[in-house]
Order: structure tokens, then C-alpha cells, then sequence
């Protein structure tokens, strides 16, 4: 008899986001139903089934040499489907079926370790996964049942339809080879051929010449695909697969991709030359979804119909807010958010005004400003008489996004000494802002203090009242650059150090925003990391929060020594975190964790020269605003765990939300905000951190955990 082995499933949960979808739901209309609805199916379905499976090798006709794997939930949960439809119970009958079938993917899941101890075991790794009735013939169920005996062994039978029985079965064929480093065991979405299957991500097609790079053509085709590092092929976040004509293996896709990921057409768009006509596939991003931190006030706001509005513009290396104001009650009506769609030019402000000095200002330009209108559209639709009322509106931006929204030389900006071309404090015609004449008015830029303290940071320092105090405080705005600030009624001193995106996700393996589905906490406990996400949506990244999250329960469980050296197996194989809807594993690699230390000490060798430059200690520091959107997510304590902030402060920390929009909306309907800014601007110092050799020295000291 050849090696036949048996298992039962352990814990087998249905995921809730891949149940709705499977059954139909969307978003946007009954998905809190359907949530409840599975919340009180959830129990009856895990009393109900019995998963068990088998699996061993054979051989097949096409295939060649493959493990076929057969899995079931058991005979209940299909009795306990026809109950309901029996009774007519419809809506639940669906739901049952769909959280069934995502047990048996989370079986399959589960089964992975195993199979690739069984591999091993006999000398070989997978290369492909083959299931009937997607990427192979329905027949396949047949030889798999044959081969692991499966009415012996799981009480599973095969009809002359070749459906397996009960109906809550499964088979895979998965192809083997000598590569015993490749373990293809998860569900390939991009070579399915089932299109319209619910659980498919969003995907672009694209045809691409030869002799140009690939991001340059899609860029130019308006394809959504973003470069983060700038296009040094670094961050990995430009994948694209090729399904028609071939491209070279560069260095850095060797770096990023598995071998198997390669034999499959990915390559990084930022690398790729074609030398011949290519049709490729873009996986849709989901930056478009990203959750920006907007007003936190405007819930209980009422909507006149005449009345005297303006707009509050914040403008973010990240994201894009725009409030629709009522000037006379000083309440933001709405807000509504985006991406900033200059992200596909770089993650940084470094990247894009090195692209902008490249000849691309005029289409860094012409990013924002689109971005900029299709919001207002968006206001426009949701309150159409109050665009007759607009006649004001006022930006808040850092320094770089100022100068690329008003097409100004950012050739100033790279290099010291910086000379940028304004600061802000001025106003404006619209068109000369804004490029359009929809609204007649002026738009007044709120002012900055340095190239990169810029007007976010005055508007910050203006909402927290820190002008006022007598005693100390601090704000630190934590993003692609640490930007922070320190005083009190007698002045400021600023500083500014380049973080870069890592502490938001941007440059990680499995980095991304602030969108549905990005992890945004983690805890870890006996080395598995128990994780939630944005709106509940299944895992796709890791953002800011979750990342400063994992690090300190990577500390905390001594599974990283005080260099930032991951313990094995996970300094090889990255600390896994959770999985994607196509089981696609999520991890934390070492790399990632080298480039978050670069981030976390820069950040906390700024923070410790500017306390000493004020000639402050932690004690005489009355309060500390964490402001935007990553510090809102942040926990104070975390962030002491692993050094970004000081033990001392953490009980004096506290989140103040997007303070940039929030002085910009003040701005708008009070003529005395902006000289208050300006009197802010004339009383602050900036200290250029790399001037300073205790930087240098506390930079290398803050490296460790």
C-alpha cells in the first residue's frame, strides 16, 4: 500500500469578510446584516463540521508526478444546509454554504505545514496547484479520490460526474519537481481561469511596447500602480505580471520575487524594459480606499441651505483632505479624502522633488490638482447649493507639497542650503492655485516655518494652543518625514528628520496605507501573532500602527534581540503575521525590521537633540501631541517598548487627529488666525539635524531595541 496520510482539522473557523463575499454580499448594502447574520451562524456551523483529509502521491496522465489532497467537512454541515432551505430559511441556507466553503479554505491552510514536511520527506518541492473545475478538467476529483482511497479514508465518494459526496469536499492536485525550495502551495487567483469567482482581486490589463520601461508606459496609461521607493526598485511595491511575451530577470527582481513567483511572469514595472510587444497584469491597488484622518467634529454638523461656506485644504505627502466649512458657525460640514496620487513618483518628499527637478513638476502639478477637484466634485454632489457660496479657501501643506501645488523651482529644496522658493502666508487666485475657475474667490497657503517644517506643523502648533502655554510642550507629527516642534508663549524650536515610510508601511515587504484590510494592530502571544484590520477586511498589509504594534510584541516576546535580529526560523522565513484572502502569507522580514530601526532612531535622535537644544528634560515637558493620521492609530505605550518615544512621556501623550485640516478650517472663517500663525512662524528656530554631531551619535545609539 503507498503512503496514505490521514488528518483532522483543528479549530477550523469560518472567515467572516470571505463568507459575505462568497454569498453575494457588498459593502455597500447589508453587510452589517450579514455580519449579525454570521455571528449567530457561526457556533452551529462549528459544532456541525467534521473536517478530516487525506493525501499521497501518484502519478497522472498530463500532470506527471503530483500530491493529490482530498478534504471534507462531513455529511452534517450538508444536512444542516438543506435544513434551511427546506424551511425556506434562503438567506441563511446561503450564508451556511458560503462560511462552509471558507472553512474548507482555511482547512486547506492548515494543511500546508505538512504538506511540505511530507514533500521533504520524499525529497521534493511543489511548482503548481491544480484544482478541478478552475485550472483542471473535473476529472481530476476522480484520480484524486483514487488515490488516497478516499471512501476508505474519509467516507468521501467520487460520482460518474466526478462530484465529490458530501458536497462539502474538495480536491487539489499539487505538480512536484526536484526544486526542493519551492513549496507553490496557495491558490494563484491571476492563473485561474474563473473570472468571475467573488474572491478575485481587482486586476488591470495593459499592453506595453518595446524599448520603454513599463512604469513610464503605465504611468502615461493612467494605470493606478504606485512607486514608493521612486522607482529604485527597492520597495517591491510595482509588481506586474507578464501573460503574453517574456521579460528579463533583473537583480532586484531576483531580490524580491521567489523563484517560483518568477517562472510566473513578476517582475517589478520600474525595472522592466520590454524587447518585445508585452501584455501584462496589474493587481488594482487599493490605495484609492485609503482611510485619511479628517475632521473629528462634523458628525452632529447641520447643513444650511444658504449660508456663507469656505474650503479647509490639507495636503499631505500621504493623503489629500478637503472640508466643506460653514464660515459662520465655524463647524466643517463634511470632509472627504484621498490618496495623493503623486505616490506613484515616490513615497517621500525626497523622491519627488528629485522628480520634479527631473522635468516632472508640471505632472507632479497636475496630480495634485486632480486630485484636489475630483474632491471637490465630491462636495459639489453631496451639497450642490453651497458651490455658489465658496469664496474662500485655505491650504495647509509641508513645504515640498506647497511648492508642487503651485508649480514653484523645488531645486531650492534638495540640498543644503536650502533655499525654497516661498514658505506660504500668501493669497491667491483660484485659478492660480487651483488651475480652474469653478469657484470665484482667493485661496490663502497658511505658512511654514522651514523647507521641511512646513505649514502643517505651524497649523499644529496653532490648534494645540501651544502658543499660549506657559509651560512646555511638544507635538511630533509622525510620517514619511518626522517633523516636531517644541515651546510654549515665548517661541518654538523645530526640526525635521527624514524617517522615510517605513514607520506608515511604505517601504516594507508587506507595507501599505491606511486601507480596508490593512493590519492596524497586532498582538503576539506564544509566538502567533493575533491581528485586527481596518474595517474588519481581510488581511492585504501591514500599515504604521501595526507595525510599531508587532515590534513591540516581537521585543516583548524576546523573539528579536536588542540589534534587531529576528530569532529562527523567522530570520529566514519572516515573522508571519496573518494571511491574505489567497492565502498568501503575511510577514515581517528581517529587512523590514533593519529598515524600521533607520526610521525609529531617526525619529527618536531628532526628538532627543530638540529636547536638548530647548534645554528641557522629559520632566519639564508638560504634554506631547502625537498629530495626523499614523499618530491617531499609534499606542503611546508601544511606541515606548521599542525606544521611538522616550518611557518617561508615554503618560503624557496623547493623539490629536489631522491638526493641519483643523487649522486650516479655523483659518477659514477667523481673519485673526493667520497673523497668530505668522507671529508662531517669526518666534520659531529650526534646527537642521544633520548640522549637529549628537545627532549623528544618538542616531546610532537609538538603533537598538
Amino acid at each position: 500500500m503507498h503512503d496514505i496520510r490521514i488528518v483532522t482539522g483543528k479549530q477550523i473557523m469560518p472567515d467572516c469578510t470571505v463568507s459575505l463575499r462568497l454569498a453575494g454580499y457588498q459593502p455597500q448594502a447589508g453587510w452589517e446584516k450579514g455580519e449579525a447574520l454570521f455571528h449567530e451562524l457561526e457556533r452551529m456551523l462549528r459544532i456541525t463540521i467534521q473536517p478530516k483529509a487525506a493525501f499521497a502521491m501518484a502519478t497522472h496522465t498530463k500532470l506527471g508526478r503530483v500530491l493529490y489532497v482530498v478534504l471534507t467537512l462531513g455529511a452534517s454541515v450538508q444536512r444542516k444546509s438543506d435544513a434551511y432551505f427546506t424551511a425556506h430559511e434562503y438567506t441563511k441556507g446561503m450564508l451556511f454554504d458560503a462560511m462552509a466553503d471558507s472553512c474548507l479554505f482555511a482547512f486547506e491552510e492548515q494543511l500546508h505545514p505538512l504538506l511540505e514536511a511530507f514533500c521533504r520527506e520524499h525529497g521534493v518541492g511543489i511548482t503548481k496547484r491544480y484544482e478541478s473545475g478552475m485550472n483542471e478538467d473535473m476529472a481530476l476529483q476522480q484520480d484524486a479520490a483514487t488515490a488516497v482511497e478516499a471512501e476508505r479514508t474519509l467516507g468521501v465518494t467520487c460520482t460518474v460526474d466526478d462530484m465529490l459526496l458530501p458536497v462539502k469536499s474538495m480536491s487539489i492536485a499539487y505538480a512536484l519537481s526536484e526544486q526542493t525550495d519551492s513549496f507553490a502551495t496557495a491558490h494563484d487567483c491571476q492563473s485561474c481561469t474563473k473570472r468571475d469567482c467573488p474572491m478575485r482581486e481587482k486586476e488591470t490589463y495593459a499592453l506595453c511596447r518595446a524599448g520603454i520601461r513599463v512604469s513610464e508606459q503605465l504611468q502615461s496609461q493612467q494605470v493606478p500602480l504606485f512607486f514608493p521607493c521612486g522607482g529604485a526598485g527597492s520597495c517591491g511595491k510595482c509588481r506586474i505580471r507578464v501573460i503574453r511575451g517574456t521579460l528579463d530577470v533583473t537583480a532586484e527582481d531576483e531580490r524580491i520575487f521567489t523563484p517560483e513567483e518568477l517562472r510566473q511572469g513578476w517582475r517589478l514595472a520600474c525595472r522592466a524594459i520590454p524587447k518585445e510587444e508585452i501584455e501584462i497584469v496589474v493587481p488594482v491597488s487599493q490605495e484609492h480606499e485609503f482611510v485619511a484622518v479628517g475632521q473629528q467634529n462634523h458628525h452632529n454638523a447641520v447643513y444650511p441651505e444658504s449660508q456663507n461656506y469656505g474650503l479647509a485644504i490639507d495636503i499631505g505627502t500621504t493623503t489629500i483632505a478637503v472640508s466643506l466649512v460653514d464660515r459662520e458657525s465655524g463647524q466643517a460640514i463634511q470632509t472627504v479624502t484621498a490618496v495623493n496620487s503623486q505616490r506613484r513618483y515616490g513615497a517621500d518628499v525626497i523622491s519627488r522633488i528629485q522628480a520634479a527637478n527631473d522635468g516632472q513638476l508640471s505632472a507632479l502639478q497636475q496630480c495634485v490638482r486632480q486630485d484636489i477637484q475630483q474632491l471637490f466634485q465630491q462636495l459639489w454632489t453631496a451639497y450642490p447649493l453651497a458651490k455658489a457660496t465658496v469664496h474662500h479657501a485655505v491650504v495647509a501643506a509641508n513645504t515640498t507639497m506647497l511648492h508642487l501645488l503651485m508649480g514653484w523651482d523645488c531645486r531650492g529644496l534638495g540640498a543644503w542650503p536650502f533655499h525654497p522658493y516661498s514658505l506660504g502666508g500668501q493669497t491667491y487666485e483660484w485659478r492660480d492655485v487651483f488651475g480652474t475657475t469653478d469657484c470665484e474667490g482667493t485661496v490663502m497657503l497658511l505658512p511654514g516655518i522651514s523647507t521641511y517644517v512646513g505649514a502643517d506643523i505651524t497649523a499644529g502648533i496653532w490648534q494645540c494652543a501651544m502658543h499660549r502655554q506657559s509651560g512646555l510642550t511638544l507635538l511630533l507629527d509622525l510620517g514619511t518625514n518626522g517633523e516636531m516642534a517644541i515651546g510654549n508663549q515665548h517661541g518654538f524650536l523645530t526640526a525635521s528628520t527624514a524617517a522615510g515610510p517605513a514607520l506608515e508601511g511604505g517601504n516594507l515587504t508587506w507595507g501599505t496605507g491606511s486601507v480596508p484590510g490593512a493590519i492596524c494592530h497586532v498582538s503576539i502571544q506564544h509566538r502567533q501573532a493575533h491581528v485586527q484590520t481596518i474595517q474588519g477586511a481581510s488581511p492585504c498589509g501591514i500599515c504604521g500602527s501595526g507595525v510599531i504594534d508587532t515590534m513591540a510584541g516581537l521585543v516583548q516576546q524576546q523573539l528579536v534581540d536588542e540589534k534587531g535580529r529576528l530569532c529562527e526560523p523567522y530570520f529566514t522565513q519572516g515573522f508571519p503575521l496573518a494571511s491574505t484572502i489567497n492565502h498568501q502569507r503575511i510577514v515581517l522580514t528581517q529587512q523590514d525590521i533593519r529598515n524600521i530601526q533607520l526610521a525609529k532612531s531617526a525619529v527618536r535622535a531628532g526628538l532627543e537633540v530638540l529636547i536638548h537644544q530647548a534645554g528641557a528634560t522629559y520632566d519639564t515637558i508638560d504634554h506631547v501631541y502625537l498629530a495626523g493620521g499614523f499618530g491617531l492609530y499609534l499606542r503611546p505605550e508601544q511606541a515606548g517598548q521599542i525606544g521611538l518615544l522616550p518611557q518617561e512621556l508615554i503618560a503624557k501623550t496623547s493623539a490629536v487627529g489631522n491638526t493641519s485640516l483643523q487649522g486650516a478650517t479655523a483659518a477659514v472663517c477667523h481673519s485673526q488666525v493667520l497673523p497668530a500663525m505668522k507671529t508662531i512662524v517669526s518666534h520659531a528656530q529650526d534646527i537642521v539635524l544633520s548640522n549637529h554631531k549628537a545627532f549623528q551619535d544618538m542616531y546610532i545609539q537609538y538603533m537598538d531595541f
